[in-house]
């Protein structure tokens, strides 16, 4: 017989996911004998038989993987034949160099589901069900290769029961390494029936999960969320809302089939879409709901209706991940606290999707990479808000979770631990360090602080050419000539001014240019001017030479003056400051939150009916607010200012286009995430190749991904 001896070498997402007890399931419907196992870069198959034997046993290993794991890349050797009986796994090897990817956290599965409602099973509502294809992974390893001692659930020894399942291969649990049941595993501090009770009396909970701790209470409660947000500083700003399952979700808001695939997918993240109910108090002055379902066993026992579901953080500080620092900074924000002995070692937020874009990629996605070609190795620290930092690295760019927004202490020390774990666990030391090249922001100074640690060269790019880079690696697209509309709120640009409303050409070489912007107005005050938009009303009227009537304020005086003199002024080309300033023309809204402003725009431009066809016939930005300024229903004028603004960008990017000789056209930034913008532009540019965001958020959460490849880029030059 023609025996023959083949080692497969599998590398992608394959430590965690049950990727060995799979191959071994799989042995055993063959005729064959050898091993697996796995190291810190790969899972190693030997498989020997005949030919035929062979050739189907692989095939069918690749073919029936388990739900979470995913490939990259194979390298196939012949090997002598040798003595041996059975099939087995083998020790995990401990190597060093590059390593393998970590597989995210990911919601409980329906056969954990199906054990905890099973009143005969001894894991029947034992709320730390998991199994090799569900549960905590990236929020509870320390090092590779992803065994137990090397998690947080190593302080939990197994009883006699999990042991057996952990070690028959054939058991759903085989090498799960979070497995447990009540009589060894982790614990509540409470049970679910005295915290549903609390609910059901109107209080707070801190609720501890996967990555951290939810503040939580009854959404259908009026009273408690307006003491939930009176005690968090929070009077606008949406809330996520959980629900107990899907038709929960449908009766809360519209869905598309996209979005319920989102909402089911492992992930679980939070999903933005239209309010079908009014949730007083849940999302004010807004038409949307952010809603997401059960992902961890203990959010499945404990919501029976709908739950207010927000970050577990004080105002202006990252996610609360442990039971002493969530014990000390929530005390005066929760009633009571539900906590659990699991330890978190890497703190991980909700991931959202707003429809089907990503707005923050973080539970359930991060940290899987995005392929890139190889090359030196390139830390990248993200953005001001909504931080990510990314580690380019062998061929994939590594995206940290959410970090976000770096203006406190608190944030600053969440990405440095951040930063080591991720350096740790690949075992990498950058060549170079990249940073958004505003001078003044944190992540500047912790740029510098990490290049003089590793001795190396700190490389600025530029925030808009960082974001299309950012949206074209996402797509696989490594040269020009591409055209993309880099839209948003601010980024510091290289004339020292405040860009925001760009179109950029990226040549074959990856070189670029600024094709177009929008016309440029007069910002007073910075900041101010965000959460005060009549003063980019004001820039805007002195620049445009429009009549838009200001308010009567010593402030708008000494506003005029600032604005007649160029004292303490900024030039600006910022699209989402001119949603800011439409907005406070139409409503008077004073922002509470970022993006505030043009979330309610885009919110009252949506109460009219789109099919009845109201349009602009705006040729440039001043006439397009002279028609905001005309008479006549505030949504119609809203959802006139939305398809104007569509229109005139359409037009410029089509020009650049054309002027490019390329028939492919990108939109990335802040403002991408506005629904009905981006439903207008992709009509007005149906005949081009449109490319938008599916993997990495659109705004400063996709950042880092571009600084990485413009760094590995220079780097690579060097």
């Amino acid at each position: 017989m023609d025996v023959v001896r083949q080692r497969v070498v599998l590398r992608g997402v394959v430590q965690g996911v049950g990727f060995r007890p799979h191959v071994a399931q799989v042995a055993a419907r063959h005729p064959i004998t050898g091993f697996c196992g796995n190291d810190a870069t790969s899972v190693f198959i030997e498989a020997q038989g005949t030919r035929d034997a062979v050739e189907e046993f692989i095939p069918d290993v690749l073919a029936t993987l388990p739900p979470l794991a995913h490939v990259l890349d194979r390298t196939d050797t012949s090997l002598p034949v040798t003595e041996e009986e059975g099939f087995s796994i083998t020790a995990s090897i401990s190597t060093s160099g590059e390593r393998t990817l970590i597989p995210p956290d990911v919601a409980t599965c329906d056969e954990c589901l199906a054990d905890m409602a099973d009143s005969g099973n001894r894991r029947y509502q034992y709320p730390f069900t998991t199994c090799t294809n569900c549960g905590p992974r990236l929020s509870i390893i320390e090092d590779l290769p992803y065994d137990r001692p090397n998690t947080t659930m190593r302080v939990f020894p197994m009883c006699p029961a999990c042991e057996t399942e952990y070690t028959t291969p054939t058991d759903r649990r085989f090498h799960a390494q979070p497995i447990s049941c009540p009589d060894c595993g982790p614990q509540l501090s409470m049970s679910i029936a005295a915290a549903r009770a609390l609910i059901d009396a109107g209080r707070i909970l801190a609720v501890k999960g996967i990555g951290g701790f939810h503040l939580m209470c009854d959404a259908t409660n009026e009273d408690a969320v307006a003491e939930l947000r009176r005690r968090k500083t929070r009077p606008d700003k949406p809330f996520a809302v959980m629900v107990p399952d899907l038709d929960w979700a449908r009766r809360l808001v519209t869905l598309a089939p996209e979005e319920e695939e989102l909402l089911t997918s492992p992930a679980r993240p939070i999903v933005i879409a239209s309010a079908r109910v009014e949730l007083p108090g849940i999302a004010p002055g807004l038409g949307d709901i952010g809603v997401l379902l059960p992902y961890t066993p203990l959010h499945s026992l404990l919501v029976d209706r709908p739950v207010v579901a927000t970050s577990g953080n004080a105002a202006g500080e990252p996610l609360c991940f442990t039971n002493d620092d969530a014990v000390s900074k929530l005390d005066a924000l929760a009633d009571e606290f539900v906590l659990h002995d699991r330890d978190i070692h890497i703190p991980v937020e909700d991931s959202v999707f707003v429809g089907s874009m990503p707005s923050r990629r973080s539970r359930g996605y991060a940290p899987l990479p995005i392929p890139v070609t190889p090359g030196p190795t390139v830390l990248a620290v993200g953005g001001e808000l909504k931080n990510t930092f990314a580690l380019a690295h062998g061929d994939c760019v590594h995206v940290s979770a959410h970090v976000g927004d770096m203006g406190s202490l608190a944030s600053q020390q969440a990405f440095d631990r951040g930063v080591e774990q991720m350096l740790r666990i690949q075992r990498a030391e950058p060549s170079l360090v990249v940073c958004d090249l505003h001078p003044g922001y944190a992540t500047t100074a912790l740029a510098e602080r990490l290049a003089e640690r590793f001795d190396v060269d700190v490389m600025p790019v530029q925030h808009h050419y960082a974001h299309a880079l950012s949206l074209l690696t996402e797509h696989g697209i490594d040269e020009g000539p591409v055209v993309v509309g880099t839209f948003d709120g601010t980024g510091y640009g290289l004339d020292g001014t405040i860009w925001g409303g760009e179109i950029l050409t990226i040549a074959e070489d990856y070189g670029w240019s600024r094709t177009w912007h929008v016309p440029s107005f007069p910002l007073v005050g910075g900041d101010r001017a965000v959460h005060h938009p009549w003063r980019i009303a004001a820039g805007i009227s002195q620049a445009w030479d429009l009549d838009i009537p200001l308010p009567d304020s010593p402030e708008a005086a000494l506003v005029a003056s600032q604005l007649e003199s160029g004292f303490g002024v900024v030039q600006s080309s910022s699209l989402g400051r001119l949603f800011d300033a439409a907005s406070w023309l139409l409503t008077g809204i004073t922002p509470t939150f970022e993006a505030h402003a043009a979330m309610h725009l885009e919110y009252v431009a949506s109460r009219v009916d789109h099919a009845r066809g109201t349009t602009s016939a705006a040729t440039s930005f001043p006439d397009l607010f002279m028609e905001l300024l005309s008479p006549g229903d505030i949504s119609e004028r809203a959802l006139r200012f939305h398809h104007g603004v569509a229109r005139l960008l359409a037009a410029q990017l089509r020009a650049a286009a054309e002027a490019a000789g390329t028939r492919t056209i990108g939109v990335t930034g802040g403002c991408a995430l506005n629904r009905l913008l981006m439903r207008f532009l992709q009509d007005e540019l149906a005949d081009y190749h449109l490319l938008t965001h599916h993997h990495v958020p659109a705004n400063d959460g996709g950042l880092s991904l571009g600084q990485a490849v413009m760094g590995r880029r220079y780097a690579s030059d060097q």
